[in-house]
């Protein structure tokens, strides 16, 4: 079983932040964009290899700073507090703000951050495949932020699954296929 973090990490800053993406959960997201990814190349469309490392990179990024914002969120609304019959990993956040590890700043600064890089990536992944991928980033980003922040609070709601699913088994898997439809017809190749 995975160890809660503690304070010696804060003398690890590299090891302390990548932890506090949790990690060994982005495989959720990664996962459908690679399956879609083979998928197309499946079907006899070429793959980019640059264009496939920066979306695995951006959809890594998005998860990874969904994940610190929720910490974040979960936090302010009290719920990791409460959670004190957790299953670390799998409840109750990473810990990191509870166990002293991140402030809560630090933590909303952090999620800020890996989503700013994510955009970045996917504007740039737009110019290249159709500024409709533009869209589907959106949806992708309100809905995981939406997932624990005010006034959403989807998870509060008995939505947290459903959400999911939605973010990483639908979402991931349109824009890939949307890149596939966009070389197909030949916009931007």
């Amino acid at each position: 079983m995975a160890q809660e973090p503690d304070l010696s990490l804060r003398q690890q800053p590299l090891l302390r932040y990548w932890l506090a993406t949790r990690p060994a959960f982005l495989a959720a997201s990664v996962v459908p964009a690679l399956v879609g990814a083979a998928a197309a190349w499946a079907q006899g469309y070429a793959l980019h290899g640059w264009l496939l490392a920066w979306t695995v990179l951006a959809v890594m990024l998005v998860h990874a700073g969904m994940n610190v914002l929720n910490d974040y969120y979960d936090e302010q609304n009290g719920t990791d507090r409460r959670n004190t019959q957790r299953l670390f990993p799998f409840t109750g956040g990473s810990r990191f703000i509870q166990n002293g590890v991140l402030s809560a700043g630090e933590t909303f600064v952090f999620g800020a951050c890996l989503l700013s890089v994510a955009m970045l990536i996917g504007v740039g992944l737009a110019w290249q495949s159709g500024m409709d991928l533009l869209w589907i980033g959106v949806a992708g980003l309100v809905i995981g932020w939406g997932y624990s922040a005010p006034p959403l609070s989807l998870n509060s709601r008995g939505l947290g699954e459903p959400t999911i699913a939605l973010s990483f088994g639908i979402l991931t898997r349109w824009a890939r296929g949307l890149c596939k439809l966009a070389r197909w017809l030949g916009i931007r190749s």
